[in-house]
């Protein structure tokens, strides 16, 4: 009997297909892909400006050394140990009496860029902050500076003890002040004890 090797109904089946391998794309099909991305990432930073990469802080050191008070000393005479004009400062203003906090600083890796200055004047009893503001903003016109600088508060009327706390910021970025250095001064007695 020639039975045929195939049952009936039963067909063979075809091999499946080759897998198709991953194939290099084109140095053309790279740069759109590329190109694609950039849009898409530059089009986020546009729409989400907090998720923008922040530049790497400016690198450099401050260093203090050699802090002294002098007192009474005018607001005035501040003015023209600086070299700074008066302006339209009243004479009250001028002779208002205050403490010049003197001190050396090394400053390195800051050149040309914008230091602000603020200091603190506080109460020595408690630590409590008396008057604060903002001073002055150094601008080093080397990469390696040192020298003597100066900040100026107005005395209180008291004859109690106090300090200034003097802190130096890096460059503004920002909304955030980032210190580089602080220091307090050496105590001092209000203006009615000098007077």
């Amino acid at each position: 009997m020639g039975a045929s090797p195939e049952a009936p109904g039963q067909t063979e089946h075809p091999a499946p297909p080759p897998k198709r391998r991953f194939r290099i794309p084109s140095v053309g099909q790279a740069g759109a892909l590329v190109g694609l991305i950039a849009g898409i990432v530059g089009l986020l930073f546009i729409a989400f400006p907090g998720w923008r990469p922040q530049p790497p802080p400016d690198t450099g050191t401050v260093a203090v050394s050699d802090i002294r008070v002098r007192q009474p000393v005018s607001f005035g005479r501040y003015l023209r140990r600086l070299k700074l004009p008066a302006g339209t400062l009243s004479r009250e203003q001028l002779d208002r009496r205050g403490v010049l906090i003197e001190f050396q600083a090394q400053i390195d890796g800051f050149k040309g860029k914008q230091l602000p200055l603020r200091w603190e004047l506080n109460d020595a009893a408690t630590n409590d902050s008396v008057d604060e503001d903002q001073a002055v903003t150094i601008v080093p016109s080397t990469n390696k500076e040192g020298r003597t600088w100066f900040v100026w508060a107005p005395a209180p009327e008291t004859t109690g003890k106090y300090y200034v706390t003097v802190t130096i910021y890096q460059p503004p970025k920002g909304d955030v002040d980032v210190p580089l250095e602080a220091f307090d001064s050496p105590e001092f007695t209000g203006v009615a004890a000098t007077s």
